[in-house]
């Protein structure tokens, strides 16, 4: 049973992680000009196969697909990392999806000659991939997965998933975010620290300000964050220098250190109106 329950809590953490692994291999052979192999990938997990696209079949579906178009690409060099964004857009439907990643640039202990490669590559996978409708991500993933017994007719499909961009985005990042906290409290951050980091980067003073994009990027950082001992370290230093710069700045007024809503509580709607009104006091979550 504890081996069951311990299984759940890191479902997503792990295959991030194996996907992860998978596409920098694509990446790196896309990059010396090597035969990609890998379209899907497949693996066993807590009593239940997992199985989803790579970064090479997802640009085999979004090729079959068609429409689809890069746009908007944008990165940043930091100390440790390469931070990448995305625009995709469907020009057949005129929706749009932002992507991001981050991606150290070392590599274990060495040096990774394809960290900025593979910033923008994974970013632009993050971004297509929500553009892609169920049915054909589906039809290609059968379709390699079964490619060895011979089968498999690639079907195009047209009509896209349907959702709200922004709610999503938010909801990715507040999901990782919250696996971070306690990390982040043995580090000497706060929940109210973290959420005046968000602000400041974003320049808002409520969640519902902040745009699909920037939701997309805090995600793309709070994911390296989790997944990379020295991006979380980096992370922690820049809310750190950003809490103290504030402090110094200026006097919070008594208000401010009042409610605390409970994180990531994006579900209830009826909560909206108080939690505009927590959130300029304290932190979201």
């Amino acid at each position: 049973m504890s081996e069951e329950k311990k299984e759940e809590i890191v479902p997503v953490s792990t295959e991030f992680e194996v996907v992860d692994q998978v596409d920098d291999q694509s990446i790196v052979e896309l990059m010396t000009g090597q035969t990609i192999q890998d379209y899907v990938y497949s693996f066993k997990q807590g009593g239940r196969v997992v199985e989803g696209l790579t970064l090479a079949g997802i640009n085999e579906a979004a090729n079959r697909r068609g429409g689809i178009q890069v746009e908007d690409v944008e990165y940043e060099e930091r100390e440790n990392s390469w931070i990448a964004t995305v625009k995709a857009v469907d020009t057949i439907t005129g929706s749009s999806r932002w992507g991001a990643c981050e991606q150290a640039k070392m590599n274990g202990s060495r040096p990774d000659p394809y960290a900025f490669p593979k910033a923008i590559h994974k970013a632009q996978r993050n971004a297509i991939k929500q553009l892609l409708p169920v049915p054909v991500i589906r039809e290609v993933l059968n379709f390699y997965l079964n490619r060895k017994a011979g089968g498999g007719n690639i079907k195009q499909p047209q009509k896209l998933q349907s959702g709200d961009n922004i709610s999503n985005a938010q909801k990715a990042t507040f999901a990782i975010a919250n696996q971070l906290t306690e990390q982040l409290e043995k580090a000497g951050v706060s929940k109210a620290d973290l959420w005046n980091y968000m602000k400041c980067k974003c320049s808002v003073e409520s969640k519902n300000d902040i745009s699909e994009r920037q939701w997309t990027e805090l995600s793309a950082e709070f994911k390296a964050a989790e997944t990379t001992p020295t991006l979380f370290e980096d992370l922690c230093k820049r809310v750190k220098q950003l809490t103290t710069a504030k402090d110094e700045s200026e006097v919070p007024p008594s208000e401010e250190i009042q409610e605390t809503e409970t994180l990531y509580d994006t579900d209830n709607d009826e909560k909206e109106s108080k939690t505009d009104e927590a959130e300029s006091k304290a932190a979201p979550f």
